[in-house]
């Protein structure tokens, strides 16, 4: 599917594993440049990894995006890599999963 996203650049929070990870590797299919984060430094660079072997351009970005200038942390990296900034997809891990 073409969502029209190719040359786009996207910032996906706690993007290591689970919705995060899975919207990185949507947006990637479809050729845009990624600013990804995670506070793991393990989950982060096997994430970073991933993408870059599915051709993305990729910023990985070791941070907790709950606490103060996370956000701007993750706008700045985009800016410098890559100068622009077009998609946002503003996740963070929930709650452990439970009954």
């Amino acid at each position: 599917m073409d969502l029209g996203l190719a040359g786009r650049v996207a910032i996906v929070a706690a993007s290591s594993k689970g919705l995060g990870r899975a919207s990185a590797d949507a947006l990637a299919a479809e050729g845009a440049s990624l600013v990804v984060s995670a506070r793991g430094r393990e989950g982060l660079e096997a994430a970073v990894s991933a993408l870059e072997e599915s051709g993305a351009s990729v910023v990985g970005v070791r941070c907790d995006v709950t606490a103060p200038g996370a956000a701007e942390q993750l706008v700045d990296a985009a800016l410098s890599r890559f100068g622009r900034l077009g998609v946002v997809v503003a996740n963070a891990g929930g709650p452990p999963a439970g009954t």
